[in-house]
């Protein structure tokens, strides 16, 4: 089936500008930063840091409110974001790892591996205060709703989803929604 001619100039258009934008973040990044096939993303598109940045096949970051952050803090970190992702405004930030696994949905959702400050109370004063870090994996087709945090060493189970607003700060089992702040199970997925 053919498109009509507007919708292959659309088509093309959004093609030109993900291309262009991937270019730009490749040639800034020296090789840090990789895309995999079929990538859509529009200029609210952000990605800083030295880490790394890998993203999959067919994922979307045409974001229509919040830009899509992408940000490494050290050299080490990597965000790996799966094959058929749609970011529609997230912010995720990277020390050591971040995993989104694949068919993922994340709307203006916050991923963070590190508390970034010390806990410890003489945080002020000790600059060598140790800070926690500790990986974050969202497994396949996991939904993160808008304005959701997912906090450091927390692993999110396939299929589940994070309610708009909630605060994930340890597992979650896998075909299950979570609410609230801490989150919690508020009910199995149906099949």
């Amino acid at each position: 089936m053919r498109l009509p001619a507007r919708g292959r100039t659309a088509s093309l258009a959004v093609r030109v500008v993900s291309l262009l934008i991937a270019w730009r973040y490749r040639l800034a990044a020296r090789g840090r930063v990789r895309f995999g096939k079929g990538f859509v993303c529009n200029h609210r598109l952000v990605i800083r840091g030295p880490g790394r940045v890998i993203v999959g096949d067919g994922v979307n970051a045409w974001a229509h409110q919040e830009p899509t952050r992408l940000i490494t803090t050290r050299p080490e970190a990597t965000i790996l974001i799966g094959d058929g992702v749609r970011l529609n405004g997230p912010t995720i930030v990277a020390s050591e790892r971040v995993e989104i696994g694949d068919l993922c949905i994340l709307g203006s959702a916050n991923v963070f591996d590190s508390d970034f400050h010390s806990v410890r109370r003489d945080r002020s004063t000790n600059p060598e205060a140790p800070v926690r870090r500790a990986p974050v994996v969202v497994s396949r087709n996991v939904w993160l709703a808008g304005q959701s945090a997912v906090l450091p060493g927390v692993t999110v189970g396939e299929d589940s989803v994070v309610a708009f607003r909630a605060v994930v700060v340890r597992d979650v089992p896998a075909g299950v929604i979570v609410a609230g702040n801490p989150a919690r199970v508020v009910r199995e997925l149906d099949q």
